[in-house]
C-alpha cells in the first residue's frame, strides 16, 4: 500500500514536468553521438530539470520509479538494472573537450565530463550534478542556448531522431520557421556517429539522415529538405533545411 502511494506520488510528480522546457548548452547538442537512444532519452531527462534561474553546483534528484514510468517500461527488476546501467553509461561517455585559454595566455583543452557526480541509491533514489567545467554550457540561458519541452522529445524514439532533434534546436535562434544546418561529410557524421566507425556517403544517407529526417517529419510538424554537394564525384558536404510548419501563418 505504501509503495503505491509512493507510486503514484512519483508518477504525479512526473506528469506535471511533462511541459518543463528542457535546456541546454547549444554546443552539447553535437557532443554526444555516440550514445544509444534510450541512454540519450535519459540524458534528455536529467536536462529537462534544468531551470533558467538554477545555481551552476545544484544536486538535482530523481527516482528510478519517475524515470521507469516516464519512458513507460515495467516496473521490473530488469527496468531498474537498465537505467542503472543508463545512467552508469552516462557517467562513462559523456567526456567534454573544451577550449580554454590559460594564464600565460596559450590556449589549451580542458579534458572533463559532463557530470560532476552520479549517485544512485539502493531505494532507487538517483542524484546527480553537472561539473564545474560543464555548468556554464548547460546554464547559459541568456544566449546561445536551446530549449524543447519533454512532451516531444518522449514523441521522438530514435536515437537518430534525437540528435537531429537537438541538432535543430541548436541552430534555431529565436524558434524561426525556417532552420538551415550546413556542415562537412564529417561534420554531419560526427554528429550523428560519434566515435563510432564511419559510414560510406550512401549508407549514412540511408540509416542515418533519411531515418532521421523522416522521423520529424512524422511524429513533429516540420519539412525537411536535405542537399548534398560533391567534389568531383565525392560528397563532401550535406546542407538541411527544417521548416516549422506548426510556426507558419495561414493566409
Amino acid at each position: 500500500m505504501e509503495e503505491n502511494k509512493k507510486a503514484q506520488k512519483a508518477l504525479s510528480t512526473l506528469l506535471s514536468r511533462q511541459d518543463y522546457l528542457v535546456v541546454q548548452g547549444n554546443d552539447l547538442a553535437k557532443s554526444f553521438g555516440g550514445l544509444k537512444a534510450f541512454e540519450q532519452r535519459v540524458l534528455d531527462y536529467c536536462f529537462s530539470f534544468v531551470q533558467s534561474d538554477d545555481k551552476p553546483n545544484k544536486l538535482y534528484e530523481v527516482s528510478a520509479l519517475e524515470v521507469i514510468k516516464h519512458f513507460g517500461l515495467g516496473t521490473s527488476g530488469d527496468s531498474y538494472q537498465r537505467v542503472a546501467q543508463a545512467f552508469k553509461t552516462l557517467n562513462e561517455n559523456t567526456a567534454l573537450y573544451l577550449p580554454t585559454t590559460l594564464p600565460s595566455g596559450e590556449h589549451g583543452i580542458i579534458m572533463t565530463q559532463l557530470f560532476g557526480r552520479i549517485v544512485f541509491g539502493e531505494s532507487g533514489t538517483v542524484q546527480f550534478k553537472f561539473s564545474e567545467d560543464a555548468a556554464p554550457l548547460v546554464f547559459d540561458l541568456k544566449k546561445n542556448f536551446y530549449s524543447f519541452r519533454l512532451r516531444e522529445l518522449a514523441r521522438i524514439r530514435g536515437k537518430y531522431g534525437l540528435i537531429l532533434l537537438k541538432l535543430w534546436e541548436s541552430y534555431r535562434r529565436g524558434h524561426e520557421v525556417v532552420t538551415t544546418i550546413t556542415g562537412s561529410t564529417e561534420d554531419w557524421q560526427g554528429w550523428f556517429l560519434g566515435k563510432e566507425k564511419r559510414l560510406s556517403a550512401s549508407r549514412f544517407y540511408t540509416n542515418v539522415l533519411k531515418r532521421a529526417t523522416e522521423e520529424l517529419e512524422e511524429e513533429l510538424d516540420a519539412e525537411c529538405t536535405l542537399m548534398s554537394y560533391k567534389k568531383g564525384r565525392k560528397i563532401v558536404s550535406y546542407e538541411l533545411t527544417i521548416i516549422d510548419k506548426s510556426k507558419l501563418v495561414n493566409p
